[in-house]
């Protein structure tokens, strides 16, 4: 919700050629997180036995590839803008350089939070450092017309306060020493990790750099502000469901009968959220963007109609991700990734030809293949197609019925030019109702056991609560100590 509101305003204060730049700058910035922060990152997450001298090779690691990346987006800022038709863009990469050797201190701090399942202390840290980060700094300098400055200015301000959180809330030993014996071990194990994550940032970028090199800067800005809200369902649960899902994952390794009904429970149980989220949005996209955007956004309606439908398979791709690399396979991953980034690249270039549509087209169509590709992760399991087929039920038979009554009401809305904010709550409120009269009268095929699993689930651990609360409350008074014998 902070995030939308954040986007709501900067939607109508920057231009779409400004949020261009900004999304020119945050490509960079998704190199450089990858490669000097995440897979360095994960080798603490994956790791059985943890070691102090494994935290101090990955600090030094991070720390070394953190000064890289910055010395290198500086180095190339001049040459990245030689590429635009605007100057402004060297100056933002040169101060936006900074974020990467900041960034690369709260490294092991974070990833270790992320090992302990540390959930509420991550969700601290991030919601304080974007709020002040973004709904503060970057919005106060925008209402004070800073432009494409006031989103890197409150990026940098954002790191450098998540690193100072995460630091103060793990409370070990830090910074962690240098080592640069445990680092050359750790170099070996982080190659795959690293291209893991290269091809993550060709699969998050290459749709962006197709548009920006054949069809300019404020196409980019249009195409970006669509594919970022096309990214917020998923974005949601992404970071959250892929570190619980990692981490439990390798602690369990050996237990394949019991993490293949929990594969199939969570793709059940996301399909079942994030096929109606998507459909949902496609239909209701001219409200969302009149609402988030504003009115000089009309041109990004289309694109995120388009990209919506690749919202259940970028929810799926998070689980087989997930599974993959908690199981050890990174470079079955690490290949497929690859394969599933070449085609995401053809199909973005194929599709410049007709438009910013013609790029989400080729987008969804390499989502589909690609993530077909990484359900391997199911094999792994022991598990087959029919069984993945099946988990998809629930979640057909819920769009299935509530689509119809949603789209009649929408056109009726539309047609009596009822308002935007009316006709979206009024869409969203029959889609729920729909979806619920749905799942509680579903045949007994199509009922949904993950939801059953969950309220089990919640129902033991109340119990369990109540029962501890009342051992507590009605626990025997102990009896004074007998006096000492004379």
């Amino acid at each position: 919700m902070l995030t939308l509101a954040t986007l709501a305003v900067l939607a109508r204060l920057l231009t779409p050629v400004e949020f261009g730049l900004v999304a020119v700058a945050w490509i960079v910035l998704d190199l450089t997180a990858r490669l000097g922060q995440t897979a360095i990152g994960h080798l603490l997450m994956q790791s059985g036995k943890l070691e102090a001298r494994d935290v101090d090779g990955v600090f030094t690691l991070a720390l070394a590839l953190g000064a890289v990346c910055a010395a290198a987006v500086w180095l190339l800022a001049p040459a990245i803008a030689a590429l635009s038709d605007a100057a402004a863009l060297a100056d933002l990469l040169s101060l936006l350089a900074l974020a990467p050797l900041v960034a690369s201190f709260g490294v092991v701090p974070a990833h270790l939070l992320r090992r302990e399942l540390r959930q509420p202390a991550l969700l601290s840290a991030d919601l304080s450092a974007y709020f002040i980060g973004y709904s503060c700094v970057a919005t106060t300098l925008a209402f004070n017309g800073w432009g494409a400055w006031a989103p890197i200015i409150g990026e940098l301000v954002r790191t450098a306060i998540h690193v100072g959180v995460v630091a103060a809330i793990h409370r070990g030993r830090f910074p962690p020493r240098l080592a640069l014996r445990g680092s050359k071990a750790l170099a070996a194990r982080a190659a795959g990790y690293l291209l893991t994550q290269a091809s993550g940032f060709v699969l998050n970028s290459a749709a962006s750099l197709a548009v920006w090199s054949t069809l300019g800067t404020a196409a980019l800005g249009y195409y970006s502000r669509a594919e970022r809200l096309a990214m917020l369902p998923t974005q949601a649960f992404h970071n959250t469901f892929f570190d619980v899902s990692f981490v439990a994952t390798a602690q369990r390794q050996t237990r394949r009968r019991q993490l293949g009904w929990f594969y199939l429970q969570a793709a059940e149980g996301l399909a079942l959220a994030a096929l109606p989220t998507g459909l949902l949005l496609v239909i209701t996209a001219p409200e969302v963007v009149a609402l988030l955007l504003g009115t000089q956004w009309p041109a990004s309606v289309p694109i995120l109609q388009v990209l919506a439908l690749a919202i259940p398979m970028q929810a799926w791709g998070t689980l087989n991700s997930a599974a993959m690399r908690g199981l050890g396979g990174v470079y079955r991953e690490t290949w497929r990734q690859a394969a599933y980034a070449g085609v995401l690249v053809v199909g973005a270039w194929l599709g410049t030809r007709h438009g910013l549509v013609g790029v989400a087209v080729g987008v969804v169509v390499a989502h589909l293949l690609g993530n077909l590709a990484l359900a391997q992760a199911a094999t792994m399991l022991d598990l087959r197609w029919p069984a993945l087929w099946r988990s998809l039920g629930p979640a057909l038979w819920t769009t299935g019925c509530a689509m119809p009554p949603t789209w009649a009401l929408l056109a009726w809305l539309r047609q009596a030019d009822s308002p935007p904010f009316l006709t979206l709550a009024a869409a969203v409120a029959a889609w729920g109702a729909a979806a619920f009269i749905a799942l509680r009268f579903a045949p007994r095929r199509l009922q949904p056991t993950s939801l059953q699993a969950l309220s089990a689930v919640m129902r033991h651990r109340a119990l369990k609560a109540g029962l501890r609360a009342l051992t507590v409350r009605h626990a025997p008074v102990a009896s004074p100590p007998a006096p000492p014998k004379s």
